[in-house]
């Protein structure tokens, strides 16, 4: 009989990365419990991606059709919450379903009291091995009065009853973006305050100058380049003062949006309790097998900080689950993880960006293409903006990496992943008749140019 009352333990099992870990153990024969103390369904579910993504199509649209968006604004939080209802009750059929095949559901907070012991809401369990999957949460900096503000997270602009007439975002990167080009096409003034020069500043500079010239366009005010000084309350929203183009300047509006990004929800854990060692931020340090510090500890999805997107944490939690359950350890292959920004146009990426492959000092070749090159793009009134980064290793041609920005990028990324997972070259790539006039031709193009400069 086992000395512990679970072979596994999985801390925060409602969301992508829990679920997974929890169900992955469970086919490894292991007694497995899982620990949540809120709605089940994790960040993306229930106020992150999917409901993001009803709003932002909502307003696309009632942008096409030119419909009053204020008139239109209940039906659509009720879509959103539609979406969000469905998804929820479907992740919960699920976690139903794998308690019929005897999985534990513990509803509380845990905290560790020793290496393989926590406790939830009070009462003790034990575990063999442990998987830490809960989360992020959003980062809130210190400035002076942002606290006080009243600022929304992304969670609660997302549920607003109704839409301010003006908004100030803070922030640059995916959320941020995402929100404040659905907001302004739901009629809502919105300016935006970054810190730094670029919008999506991790990505490849020309990014995030195509988005600041089609947010611009549809009437985004833009500071880049920022230093904010502080955030004030006020009688009809909050106003924030910054430094920007060596000058102080102040904006004010109805509602203020706070996304400066996330960080791993480890507070209230006691890590240390169980002598598991954390990072930046409090995110908790891993290795390739996903194992922390403590050898029978593991953990996985935003609360490591590697990648924060449901895809990375959906192969993080196979990893940590099998390697929680198995005495035959498998490393984690993450070498192909797409991610894609919901921005008009689309953002996606695939494999190392430049920068991370010349940090990693990998010999390497980028072709570029302009979208607006196709001919398929010269089919669309108005045009199209966009495009194609393609990196390959200059010896061997095998592609690593690939930048992306068009209208469905976050479809068209997939063929570079399928060839980066087959350990395809450029020339594989480019040996594909496409389909013509598509603006996916601009993998097949890009490829012809990196084969060119690769040789191969």
């Amino acid at each position: 009989m086992s000395a512990y009352d679970f072979d596994v333990l999985v801390i925060g099992g409602g969301g992508s990365a829990g679920f997974t870990a929890a169900t992955t153990a469970m086919k490894n024969g292991a007694r497995v419990a899982m620990v949540e103390s809120g709605r089940l369904g994790g960040l993306c579910i229930l106020a992150g991606c999917m409901p993001s993504k009803a709003l932002i199509h909502s307003a696309d649209n009632l942008r096409r059709q030119n419909a009053d968006r204020l008139a239109a604004y209940p039906g659509v939080q009720e879509f959103r919450r539609g979406v969000v209802d469905f998804l929820a009750q479907r992740r919960a059929q699920a976690v139903a379903a794998k308690q019929q095949q005897g999985l534990e559901l513990l509803r509380g907070r845990a905290r560790f009291l020793d290496a393989h012991a926590v406790a939830v809401d009070g009462k003790p369990v034990s575990a063999a091995s442990i998987v830490i999957a809960t989360g992020s949460v959003e980062v809130v900096p210190d400035v002076p009065g942002l606290a006080q503000s009243g600022y929304l997270t992304s969670e609660t602009f997302l549920a607003l009853e109704r839409p301010p007439r003006s908004l100030l975002v803070l922030g640059g990167g995916t959320m941020a973006l995402e929100l404040a080009q659905y907001a302004r096409r739901m009629g809502v003034s919105v300016s935006i305050v970054q810190r730094g020069q670029a919008l999506l500043s991790k990505e490849d500079p020309a990014i995030g100058q195509i988005l600041a010239q089609c947010l611009a366009e549809e009437g985004v005010e833009l500071f880049l380049g920022t230093k904010l000084l502080d955030v004030t309350k006020t009688a009809d929203g909050a106003r924030a003062r910054f430094i920007h183009q060596g000058g102080e300047r102040a904006i004010e509006a109805e509602a203020l949006l706070l996304s400066l990004g996330r960080r791993p929800n480890s507070d209230g854990l006691d890590l240390a309790a169980a002598g598991v060692a954390t990072g930046p931020g409090g995110a908790v340090t891993v290795d390739q097998f996903m194992r922390a510090s403590a050898p029978h500890i593991f953990a996985a999805g935003d609360v490591t900080a590697r990648l924060m997107v449901v895809n990375q944490a959906i192969v993080e939690g196979q990893c940590a689950g099998h390697n929680a359950s198995s005495d035959k350890p498998k490393a984690i292959d993450d070498r192909v993880v797409p991610r894609a920004v919901f921005t008009d146009p689309q953002v996606a990426r695939v494999g190392l960006s430049a920068a991370q492959a010349q940090a990693a000092g990998v010999d390497f070749r980028q072709a570029s293409y302009d979208l607006a090159e196709l001919g398929a793009a010269q089919t669309y009134p108005g045009g199209v903006r966009g495009l194609m980064n393609l990196r390959a290793e200059a010896k061997s041609g095998r592609i690593i990496g690939a930048d992306l920005v068009a209208p469905e990028a976050s479809l068209m990324i997939h063929d570079v992943a399928v060839a980066m997972k087959l350990g395809g070259a450029a020339a594989d790539l480019a040996d594909i008749p496409y389909v013509h006039p598509c603006l996916a031709e601009i993998s097949e193009l890009t490829a012809g140019r990196l084969a060119r400069m690769v040789g191969r």
